[in-house]
């Protein structure tokens, strides 16, 4: 008895130990079609599928009607398609459409007959479980008489019969209703064709298919038209190689008033997969996530979601598009980077010259002598009339061959200088100098003729201080001007010739820290920037180069960007900074806060 106990024990065990293997099965048939039928949920994505099967037909034509019948709303999509492939008896093989769910007649056609074929999971009709009651599809083939399938929500038998009347055209129409409660104020005829004019943008490019939404109820017709890109296209290659095939790009980059949220789209040969490409985790970064972004990626292999028909299944195909996105990416960046530098660049120009006409206005207003450091721009007076007396002369004098080589005049003379004319301007050089308190500058004058002709001799010149406190030695056609004292002192020559007079003059401007060896002064600076991450400084003025210099990666500076308006006080108010700081490098900081009021004030109005 023991013996027999103790083989009884080893057989169990050994049949416990040894693998079994089987297949996998449906339990429940009808419970994994009610599954599939519910997987779709977007009412819209379902009419998109009914669509999407009449162009796999070859319909050139494709009409969705919303209307309403006893008080119910109901949709109909008509197609002038193949049809319904027949059986053997040549009707319409609706029976094969009821009984092969998930095994659609579509995966059986050649390579050939594939081409622009999207239909693979054999379900599409199904999804009308998220639009209405009942779905009643009809067909004719060769002519013959026309068929209908029949299919309730909720219920497994499914109906062929024969019905009266005919098609509009040939091809099949399909007819679902009544719609839903939660369904029908969704399904309106503009949403219907704004949301078919993104999803099959490129399908009804590709294929020249004339999609119209007829929606009774509001009495409007809309034809589909493939949906256009706000903004401008990036110059990037529009197609990508991988092992298994081409992705198509395309992306444009849109302005700051643009509308609508942007984003990327995932597509497949023209379907749209994704309307967001950061929903897949690979690219849930820059420049992906750049809202400023819109377009679309586009790669054939890529395997669909056969539920929901709005998803990617992750394989060989989503593997190959995410190798390749870093390239896509680097392209995107690089051509952003630089439309974004041009467009800073024709922005920063623009900026500064409202600057400068704030600036310049804001000095003018304010004591010359107190703000020494920039010169403002003046209109030079013009030439004056040779028998009257004026203040001195244009910066670009008229040629000789300009004045006197007219369209008539003889070539022959215009190689031969002519004696000059009658006095007409004089001009004092250098124009703006700066001189330190104790040195002294050398002003030179040069008089001319009309033409701008130098006049050598002949002419009495006077010089003299017209205002400022300084020292003057004159020698004829030059003077020599010396001060200690801080402050502008202005200079004039006024030259005598035959009871002519005319005369100039220039600011020397007597400066602490001014260029001893500089002929001429400073404009108003210009400005550029520069980030500088993680460092307090704002901005900063750079001597040599004449610009105000900005910390382009400063928080300020960032937070200044939300409008042009508000970026342009903020570059306005650090300008103010530095010509101020600039101006008074030795007060008390009490004081250049009063000056630095005293110039914002001025300049508020105009920023």
């Amino acid at each position: 008895m023991k013996t027999s106990k103790t083989k009884k024990t080893r057989t169990k065990a050994t049949a416990t130990a040894t693998a079994t293997t089987g297949t996998l099965r449906i339990g429940d048939q009808w419970n994994a079609i009610t599954i599939i039928a519910h997987s779709q949920t977007h009412p819209l994505k379902a009419i998109c599928e009914l669509a999407e099967n009449a162009i796999d037909a070859g319909a050139a034509s494709v009409r969705i009607i919303r209307r309403r019948s006893q008080g119910k709303l109901f949709l109909e999509v008509a197609d002038d398609g193949r049809g319904v492939a027949p059986d053997e008896s040549g009707t319409p093989d609706f029976e094969r459409i009821a009984t092969h769910l998930c095994d659609s007649m579509k995966r059986h056609l050649g390579t050939t007959q594939r081409q622009g074929v999207h239909g693979e999971f054999g379900i599409g009709l199904l999804s009308f479980w998220s639009l209405g009651e009942e779905l009643r599809m009809a067909s004719a083939s060769g002519g013959g008489p026309m068929r209908e399938l029949h299919l309730v929500r909720g219920k497994r038998q499914y109906e062929i019969r024969p019905v009266r009347g005919r098609l509009a055209v040939r091809g099949t129409r399909v007819s679902v209703g009544p719609l839903l409660e939660t369904t029908k104020n969704l399904v309106t005829g503009e949403k219907i064709a704004r949301y078919l004019s993104a999803e099959l943008r490129d399908r009804i490019r590709n294929t020249g298919v004339r999609i119209d939404v007829v929606d009774a109820v509001a009495r409007r017709e809309v034809r589909v038209v493939p949906r256009e890109f706000d903004g401008e296209r990036l110059e990037i290659p529009r197609r990508y190689p991988t092992p298994l095939g081409e992705v198509g790009v395309e992306i444009y980059l849109r302005g700051d008033d643009a509308t609508g949220p942007g984003g990327i789209a995932i597509c497949k040969d023209g379907t749209r997969v994704l309307a967001d490409i950061t929903e897949l985790l690979a690219f849930q970064q820059a420049p992906w996530t750049d809202r400023r972004l819109e377009g679309l990626v586009d790669f054939e292999a890529l395997s669909l979601a056969p539920g929901t028909r709005a998803g990617i299944v992750p394989d060989a195909a989503l593997d190959a598009l995410v190798a390749v996105a870093p390239q896509i990416a680097a392209d995107i960046g690089a051509c952003v980077s630089s439309r974004e530098q041009a467009e800073a660049e024709r922005a920063s120009r623009h900026l500064l010259k409202q600057v400068h006409k704030a600036f310049a206005s804001a000095l003018a207003e304010l004591p010359a002598e107190e703000y020494l450091f920039f010169d403002i721009p003046k209109t030079e007076p013009a030439l004056q009339d040779r028998a009257g007396t004026g203040t001195g002369a244009s910066d670009e004098p008229r040629s000789r061959e300009s004045k006197r080589g007219g369209a008539g005049a003889d070539d022959t003379a215009r190689l031969f200088d002519a004696d000059p004319g009658p006095l007409a301007a004089v001009r004092i050089s250098p124009r703006r100098p700066r001189r330190p308190p104790g040195g002294s500058c050398l002003f030179t004058a040069t008089c001319c003729d009309a033409d701008g002709t130098p006049i050598p001799n002949g002419v009495a010149i006077a010089w003299r201080i017209v205002s400022g406190s300084a020292a003057i030695a004159t020698d004829g056609n030059s003077c020599r001007v010396a001060s200690s004292d801080l402050g502008i002192v202005t200079v004039e020559a006024t030259a005598r010739q035959a009871g002519i007079e005319v005369s100039d003059r220039v600011e020397l401007k007597f400066m602490i820290d001014a260029d001893a060896d500089a002929a001429g002064g400073r404009g108003l600076p210009g400005y550029r920037l520069e980030p500088d991450h993680g460092q307090p400084w704002r901005s900063r003025y750079d001597g040599p180069a004449n610009e105000i210099v900005i910390n382009s990666a400063h928080r300020d500076f960032l937070a200044s960007r939300a409008s042009a308006a508000k970026h342009r006080r903020y570059v306005g108010k650090l300008y103010a900074k530095e010509v101020v700081l600039t101006n008074f490098p030795h007060e008390s900081p009490a004081e250049v806060m009063e000056r630095l009021i005293e110039v914002t004030l001025r300049t508020e109005d105009a920023l």
